[in-house]
């Protein structure tokens, strides 16, 4: 959230990987600052078996970076048998 601002040149990336079957939450890539603080609590929720459903129904730490991993709601896209996939069938 703090690079959101237009004085910041730095550039973050948040990605979590979803079972598309289960809906749990597999993977997570974070490259920004504090990545290696967000990322030990994701690995917490991952390790538990967390689902996207459980990181929608959590409140986000605002104004964060963090934030941004409980606030995607749509799949930028899909992988279906190792190959990217407009949606799944």
């Amino acid at each position: 959230m703090k690079h959101s601002f237009p004085q910041s040149e730095t550039y973050s990336l948040f990605k979590l990987i979803v079972e598309s079957k289960t809906q749990r939450v597999v993977g997570c890539h974070v490259a920004t600052d504090g990545a290696g603080e967000m990322v030990q609590g994701v690995a917490i929720a991952i390790k538990m078996g967390a689902t996207k459903e459980d990181f929608d129904n959590t409140i986000g730490i605002h104004p964060t970076s963090a934030e941004e991993l409980v606030t995607m709601r749509t799949p930028s896209y899909y992988y279906r048998d190792g190959q990217k996939v407009d949606k799944l069938e």
